[in-house]
């Protein structure tokens, strides 16, 4: 199950948020834009700016995050 941790620990199902993901310079990918809550799809419209530290993951077998992105900057 992916998951949507903020940088203060709370962690939010990622089927209930619309993100945005950016190649980092580095090498990887990065949040850009994060709403958490009920996703609304409309044309014209964008998500929010990620708040930092937010990361894209899942919980492992162990019940720790394990992120796929870069923290947001």
């Amino acid at each position: 199950m992916l998951v949507i941790q903020l940088a203060n620990g709370n962690t939010y199902p990622a089927e209930t948020c619309v993100w945005r993901t950016a190649s980092v310079a580095a090498g990887g990918y990065q949040l850009t834009h994060l709403t958490v809550g009920t996703p609304t799809v409309a044309v014209g419209t964008a998500p929010l700016t990620a708040p930092t530290g937010a990361e894209l993951g899942y919980i492992g077998k162990s019940g720790r995050f394990v992120a796929y992105t870069e923290p947001a900057a």
